[in-house]
């Protein structure tokens, strides 16, 4: 194995103990990079240049705006705007534009903005993904059930891959209650099927960064509890950098820790297998902030696709029924006419007792791992025979284990998994041990005992604390072994 293939081995098994940990599916955040890729369709620059040459009268060729607006994209944009007004005007009446573009209650961004959508329309009436470059990638994305989408992108490209997805389009994204449910696609900047929505002058980025703070206060709860991951963005990328600022100040982590939930995958043309690319980025926010994610460079996007995927015998239309349906019950006003059992209610505990009340399945037995005759061989407890024996024994995920400790989410216990490997160099998650488990088959599925709450309570409490390392040897953070 090349040295880069190891560094993409590690970093997607890293990705996939952490999709795991949370308990959660991702959420992807999608640039335009991917419509570059998949739909031939051009970057910033390139979409700006086609619609000032598809002017019969323009002035200039794009040189002079970058020029004269010191490349600055939106003001470019707020240029053209005009020129695209007076052409439209002057051919009043001809079928040049719709004829209700010309209502006084359209903004003059009108007429520009339904030529990027018929430019991005041209481009998808030529997109096939059976006949594609990159059919095998699309086929892979088109497996994935992400909790939900984000792009900034225009086009229906996502809308082809993930039908079963609801669109939410612009201001609807702050203003609908159930743009953040799970299965929905948020295009905040706006979309070629709504022309009006779209966002790329100067006077719509003013609007939408006065919005932002909104936005990111209803999307708070994807940047804690999901993974979520940047795909087709430059690190350079304003729209990009502002939203990771107001993250930055809400999470408040220390800028020299890695948060360990937001990923940005980095898309290089051409990979040497002597490439030994980081495993993470510190991105510079301007104003003297930073914030440091985890990073992952490749020519190829099925593996980490392919690491994506999770398993799901329900449709996502299903998943969505259901959660909308228990949130109707809980709202409802005949809620106290309905008989509840409150000794069964009370006695859930977690999510998978949840599930089964609800009448859903885990995996049957046959899917977790193989015992075999002697058992699991787990250090400190010896053999474990059944996989029932093995979920008693690691009832818990590590999202269960920060909800026992009164934690809003699961980032904490993974610091404090780090913060123990650091004290005694014994890490929890490297091995099957009095602690944790790996039950894990196709990729990682990490569970933790009883002993782990009690040792994380420590640990959180500030107290003193010792753990049974592979050696079976007691272990304090002052390195002192006992044999046992």
């Amino acid at each position: 194995m090349s040295v880069y293939e190891e560094y993409l081995d590690s970093s997607l098994a890293r990705l996939r103990t952490v999709l795991d940990d949370s308990g959660s599916r991702p959420i992807l955040f999608m640039g335009s990079g991917m419509s570059i890729r998949y739909l031939g369709a051009p970057d910033w620059l390139g979409l700006l240049e086609e619609l000032i040459n598809l002017n019969p009268n323009k002035r200039f060729p794009i040189g002079y705006y970058t020029q004269n607006t010191n490349n600055d994209y939106p003001e470019v944009a707020s240029a053209i705007i005009d020129e695209y007004q007076n052409y439209a005007w002057e051919k009043y009446g001809e079928g040049v534009f719709p004829e209700r573009l010309y209502d006084h209650h359209y903004d003059k961004s009108i007429f520009l903005k339904h030529q990027i959508s018929e430019v991005l329309n041209n481009y998808m009436q030529n997109f096939n993904i059976n006949d594609n470059t990159y059919s095998e990638e699309l086929d892979a994305f088109s497996n994935l059930n992400p909790h939900a989408v984000i792009t900034t992108n225009y086009d229906t490209l996502i809308e082809q891959l993930l039908p079963s997805y609801k669109v939410v389009v612009g201001q609807q994204v702050i203003k609908r209650k159930e743009a953040t449910e799970i299965g929905h696609l948020l295009k905040i900047h706006g979309c070629m099927s709504t022309p009006s929505e779209i966002v790329v002058s100067t006077h719509d980025y003013i609007g939408f960064k006065d919005k932002q703070k909104y936005l990111i206060a209803k999307l708070l709860t994807y940047f804690l509890e999901h993974p979520v991951i940047f795909l087709g963005y430059s690190l350079n990328d304003s729209n990009i950098k502002g939203i990771l600022s107001d993250v930055a100040e809400i999470i408040n982590e220390d800028v020299d820790e890695v948060v360990n939930n937001i990923w940005f995958i980095d898309y290089k043309d051409e990979i040497q297998s002597s490439d030994n690319p980081p495993t993470d980025k510190t991105i510079d926010l301007g104003g003297g902030k930073s914030i440091r994610v985890n990073y992952i460079q490749l020519n190829d996007f099925t593996p980490l696709y392919e690491s994506l995927y999770q398993r799901n015998s329900m449709t996502m239309d299903t998943l969505r029924e259901l959660q909308n349906n228990i949130y109707n019950i809980v709202k409802s006003r005949s809620i106290t006419n309905l008989e509840v059992d409150m000794l069964s209610i009370e006695s859930i505990k977690d999510e998978e007792e949840l599930s089964k009340l609800l009448g859903l399945t885990t995996s049957s037995p046959d899917e977790l791992p193989d015992t075999g005759h002697d058992g699991v061989k787990v250090i400190g407890i010896g053999n474990v025979s059944s996989t029932e024996q093995l979920m008693g024994l690691y009832p818990m995920r590590i999202s269960q284990v920060a909800s026992k400790l009164g934690l809003s989410h699961w980032h904490p216990v993974d610091k404090m998994i780090k913060q123990i490997e650091g004290e005694t160099g014994f890490g929890i998650k490297d091995t099957n041990n009095l602690y944790h488990i790996d039950i894990g088959i196709n990729q990682s599925e990490h569970r933790y005992s009883k002993k782990a709450l009690q040792l994380f309570e420590k640990v959180l409490n500030d107290e003193e604390y010792q753990i049974i390392n592979e050696e079976e040897e007691i272990v304090t953070p002052s390195q002192q072994q006992i044999s046992m």
